[in-house]
């Protein structure tokens, strides 16, 4: 027997959705259709294997559809929106799922901050912002992002656009900023902080990021399930 075997509604969603990795599949398609390898950059520590599968148990499920190479969740998948929110709520709010060291992950984190771009936000001209995470290995510490009001792309090695902007800092400071736990004022006085670059572009790049879905202010503007 594969599954809880009960007939609570809490087991019986579980033996859909509560397999390692799989809301967080989920998560990657509520702001609409994914490929294959944009999952994989979401989730940057799932095993390609892992996702195969996942996906494949949740299109027998009826909860994500395949079309044109991009997975989307069908009417059902939607509705688990909710859940996946109060989740991050709880995570938020609890020290029992508090942030540590093990949940940081730069590659994870660059790519949701190009999905999250305020594209309207952004300068005429294209900016380069480049990122270096003091506290990482050469593989994991160099990002730059290319940002205009017709594309964002995030790149892992140098293409050799001239450089806007330069952000060097510690990875768990930044992702404090990411997730609502720090204003940009207050990531820009931390000692191991630096941004170097156009001053102009410097007072306008809070503006450019949306930020974390679920930060803190989201989620307070969000009703409760």
């Amino acid at each position: 027997m594969n599954g809880y075997g009960q007939f609570c509604a809490v087991a019986r969603a579980l033996d859909v959705v509560g397999e390692r990795w799989t809301l967080l599949i989920v998560r990657e398609m509520l702001s609409g259709p994914v490929t294959f390898g944009d999952i994989r950059r979401g989730i940057p520590r799932i095993p390609p294997a892992t996702l195969t599968s996942r996906l494949r148990s949740l299109r027998t499920a009826g909860i994500v559809d395949l079309s044109d190479r991009r997975y989307q969740l069908t009417e059902s998948g939607l509705t688990l929106a909710p859940v996946v929110r109060e989740l991050a709520r709880w995570a938020m709010t609890t020290e029992s799922a508090a942030l540590s060291d093990d949940d940081l992950d730069t590659a994870a984190l660059t790519w949701d901050m190009q999905r999250r771009v305020d594209v309207d936000a952004l300068p005429e001209r294209t900016v380069v912002l480049a990122f270096e995470f003091t506290d990482r290995s050469p593989a994991d510490r160099y990002f730059w992002l290319h940002l205009s009001k017709a594309d964002v792309n995030l790149c892992r090695e140098d293409t050799g656009a001239p450089v806007s902007l330069w952000l060097r800092a510690p990875t768990a400071e930044v992702t404090r900023w990411w997730l609502g736990d720090l204003t940009w004022s207050q990531l820009q006085k931390h000692p191991g902080v630096t941004v170097h670059g156009d001053r102009a572009l410097q007072r306008q790049i809070q503006r450019w990021f949306l930020r974390y879905a679920f930060n803190r202010s989201a989620l307070a503007r969000m009703p409760s399930a």
